[in-house]
């Protein structure tokens, strides 16, 4: 049964990607997968339906240059107006932390809006629904980056390099200015001299940070598994259950909705529209989450503990349950958090929201390595694992039929 159903999945996503390519969100291709993808569902929901939210996808990422921007001119300021200097480096830090470390939206106003498109599916059980089990992956694709294209090796020195020195800035002119006098007094110590050393010597570092400026490409990469294969999985799961209430042979308690998302790759926007629009559902009924994000590997494969960048812990009783199920079904699916600066994926929107939610990858997620094809031109359907898309059926099916059971 998990074979065939894999094949399906598989076979789905390569139709996707064939037809639409790249799927940006935003795109037309992005909006025409959502489509194709409502179509497959709906003669197996009661319900499915696109819901529109407003995004800025060019926010996300568009932080990047912003920062480069506002270095150089700090790094000049330092010399002339300190104060200004402390300022400017210090808004640059609330940008890094708030807009990238916690995706919260904070430059999404300054860039154009677009139209995201969340294909969203509901399956009722047989009896009154008593609980609820989103299953879910993402349709939009990611734009390249090019620091895994050119010199993948390079990537955390890259990185690090340039966000470590906007941090020092951000310290230095700080010291600087206070020791100037915050600009409302005369520098003690002769520090007209030292500022401008400090200033020169952070243009000096440059080269640093001017890399940052072309981390990402405007293109988007061919997304099959990152991440229409989690999508397709998704599917699969939602379809074998409908099929088994068609036969009398149903979840009796349980409603599945199916959920694919759009703008992950824009900073989980999609799921937090999906979230927030349901989060007095999720007091009130018990939710949980079950969400896959890059299919690569299935001796990568890991149940998250955490996510957004550490910050979001997941439900500890879902992950629990997962790890079981997992062990039961002869899966090595070890239990692992979401390290600081690699991003993070749609279950920290519907846990934030109040769904206990798990999330599983099939990739080794962390700043030292990650799949060859992540964020790259080569996330074609044939960088997607067969194995791994079996697992995760396996553990979705396994999953919804243990909340049924009131295992949880």
């Amino acid at each position: 049964m998990y074979k065939n159903q894999a094949t399906a999945a598989l076979a789905f996503t390569r139709k996707i990607v064939d037809s639409f390519g790249p799927r940006l969100t935003g795109s037309e291709a992005c909006g025409r997968a959502a489509e194709s993808i409502l179509d497959e569902a709906k003669p197996f929901a009661d319900k499915a339906q696109i819901e529109r939210f407003a995004v800025h996808p060019g926010a996300f990422l568009g932080f990047i240059k912003v920062l480069v921007i506002f270095y150089i001119v700090a790094a000049a300021s330092m010399v002339f107006v300190p104060l200004a200097s402390a300022l400017l480096s210090t808004l640059s830090i609330c940008i890094l932390v708030f807009g990238f470390f916690l995706y919260r939206e904070v430059l999404d106003p300054f860039f154009p809006k677009v139209e995201g498109r969340n294909v969203v599916a509901v399956l009722e059980p047989e009896g009154k629904a008593e609980a609820q089990l989103i299953l879910s992956g993402h349709h939009d694709s990611a734009r390249i980056f090019n620091f895994y294209v050119n010199r993948p090796e390079l990537y955390s020195r890259k990185v690090y390099g340039g966000i470590g020195s906007v941090v020092m800035l951000w310290l230095v002119s700080i010291a600087v200015a206070a020791v100037s006098g915050w600009g409302l007094g005369t520098p003690v110590f002769g520090f007209d001299l030292l500022r401008l050393l400090a200033g020169l010597a952070f243009l000096a570092a440059l080269p640093l940070v001017l890399p940052l400026w072309n981390f990402a490409s405007d293109e988007g990469t061919p997304g099959a598994g990152d991440n229409m294969a989690a999508t397709a999985i998704a599917l699969e799961v939602f379809k074998e259950f409908a099929q088994r209430r068609k036969a009398g042979k149903g979840l009796k308690r349980t409603r599945l909705v199916f959920a694919s998302f759009d703008a992950e790759e824009a900073g989980l926007r999609g799921a937090r529209a999906f979230a927030l629009q349901r989060k007095a559902e999720f007091a009130t009924l018990p939710t949980y989450g079950y969400n896959m994000d890059c299919i690569f590997n299935v001796d990568d494969l890991r149940i998250l503990t955490s996510d957004l960048n550490d910050f979001v812990k997941l439900d500890a009783g879902a992950v629990e349950r997962l790890a079981a199920l997992a062990a039961d079904e002869g899966i090595k699916a070890p239990k692992a958090p979401l390290a600081f600066l690699t991003g993070g994926t749609d279950a920290a929107e519907l846990q934030a929201a109040g769904a206990r939610a798990a999330s599983l990858v099939a990739m080794h997620w962390g700043n030292d390595a990650r799949a060859n094809a992540y964020h790259t031109p080569a996330d074609t359907i044939d960088a997607v694992d067969p194995a791994a898309v079996e697992a995760l059926l396996r553990l979705g099916i396994r999953f919804a039929e243990d909340i049924d059971a009131k295992n949880l």
